[in-house]
């Protein structure tokens, strides 16, 4: 049976229907992203902390947009070779077009590996430190004598799998344990399967001789023949361990007692973001442990050259300003955001220099194996407040940033993936009806146009203002 109107126009609409269809289709997507996009302006401007700016790669955004507009005149040139029926450049049109598509979402997914391994610390007095953490995040806990292992009597999130959840983090060689009946064992899937059934058998029992309605848990304690550390991240753990900490415990329950060693967290800063500190020039991040007086005094002299710059470009010449300093994001960051581009400090002009031609020198005392761009801190714990890679869970920009961008790449997806379809699989159609062809790839034309206008809107709004 032959779907009617897919070449000749509706005679109520003027339209075929397909296009009826996608115009449709593309009102309800403008009310998804226009709802995107006002959630955006409503959290910025209600924002209770400075709000990042011009915090994204603008090369790698701008490519993109001369990659996603040179694919809308593509995949048009696409339709209009078919229309003059031009089949061999329509396919090559169209090629181009869908490698147009994975070059925008190759050059995306670099820009979001760089979100996944760059680090915001916040201290406890509001300032936040950027960078890369070279060996992870990992508290040592050491002198651990006994496991203490609790197996689920029922079907639960949390129930002991040390194999997978503890000794990966044991520094070193796994030692030997003594069960509680004096057996020597070493732990793995085989022999823990053993002692979880004897658990779980001695749960039964006990849940037939007092009558209980479920079984209960039950506890293993295994001894150590020689004393373990442990490095593990705190993500690996129930709960983030106090300062004094006498006892772990991992996410599938084990609990571990002894001490931590070390919970320093090493970063390269490339960054210090002062926005949010009452005091700047007594910032954490000047302590002599951390970054110390001389990166200090280069803030100092950078903050100095922002405020005489505004104040030139803005003197109303009366004396006063033509336009409240307080009240601009840009000159906030330019005046309370040291960029820091080399290991140790330099001038300003120097400095700038430097980092315009990409150039670093490594950082001293590190082994030929690593160099550093940038100043290798240890923070103690005790100083950290909150520290997250640039996800979503940071703050509500990069929520908002992986939600548009994220839908948005799901939306060039689909659109290379149709439009690959019609250059593929769609041969037999293109001889035999190429009009119906070219209405089929004016529909596909129509949302590919609204992904790019989508990105236009995006590029501007996340990586300019």
């Amino acid at each position: 049976m032959d779907i009617p109107y897919t070449v000749s126009a509706r005679p109520d609409t003027g339209l075929y229907n397909a296009k009826v269809g996608v115009w449709l289709f593309l009102a309800s997507e403008v009310m998804l992203f226009g709802g995107l996009f006002s959630a955006y302006i409503f959290l910025r401007v209600g924002a209770d902390y400075p709000w990042p700016v011009h915090e994204l790669n603008v090369t790698m955004g701008f490519i993109n947009t001369l990659v996603l507009i040179g694919s809308s005149v593509t995949v048009l040139l696409a339709w209009a070779s078919i229309k003059l029926r031009k089949f061999t450049a329509y396919k090559v049109y169209m090629a181009i077009t869908i490698a147009c598509a994975l070059t925008f979402m190759v050059i995306k997914s670099f820009e979001y590996r760089s979100k996944f391994t760059h680090y915001s610390v916040t201290m406890t007095d509001g300032t936040i430190l950027t960078g890369h953490l070279p060996h992870g995040f990992d508290i040592e806990f050491g002198e651990v004598n006994e496991l203490t292992l609790t197996v689920a009597g029922k079907t639960a999130s949390i129930d002991a799998n040390p194999v997978s959840y503890v000794l990966p983090y044991i520094k070193g060689t796994a030692p030997s344990f003594k069960t509680e009946a004096g057996e020597d064992i070493q732990l793995d899937s085989t022999s823990f399967a053993k002692l979880a059934d004897e658990a779980r058998a001695k749960a039964r029992e006990k849940q037939k001789a007092e009558g209980l309605k479920e079984t209960p848990n039950w506890s293993i304690k295994l001894k150590a023949a020689s004393p373990i550390t442990f490095s593990v991240p705190p993500s690996k753990l129930l709960a983030k361990p106090a300062l004094d900490a006498k006892s772990i415990s991992f996410r599938d329950g084990t609990t571990v007692e002894g001490k931590i060693i070390n919970d320093k967290m090493t970063i390269e800063v490339d960054g210090v973001d002062l926005r949010g500190t009452p005091e700047k020039e007594k910032s954490l991040a000047w302590n002599e442990h951390y970054l110390g007086s001389a990166w200090k005094n280069f803030f100092i002299h950078q903050r100095d050259e922002a405020i005489a710059e505004f104040s030139k470009k803005y003197d109303d010449g009366k004396g006063g300003l033509s336009r409240d300093p307080n009240k601009s994001a840009t000159h906030q960051k330019e005046q309370f955001y040291l960029h820091i581009h080399s290991p140790k400090p330099e001038s300003h002009e120097a400095s700038n220099a430097a980092h315009g031609a990409e150039v670093h020198a490594p950082k001293e005392g590190h082994d030929a194996g690593h160099a550093s761009h940038h100043p290798e801190v240890q923070l103690e714990r005790k100083d950290v407040q909150f520290y997250s890679n640039f996800t979503p869970k940071l703050n509500s920009y990069y929520a908002i940033y992986f939600t548009l961008t994220g839908l948005h790449g799901l939306h060039v997806i689909a659109g290379a993936l149709v439009l690959a379809y019609f250059l593929i699989f769609d041969g037999r159609r293109l001889r035999e009806n190429p009009e119906h062809m070219a209405n089929r790839i004016e529909v596909g034309g129509l949302f590919w146009h609204f992904v790019d206008l989508v990105w236009i809107f995006l590029f501007p709004l996340l990586y300019l203002l």
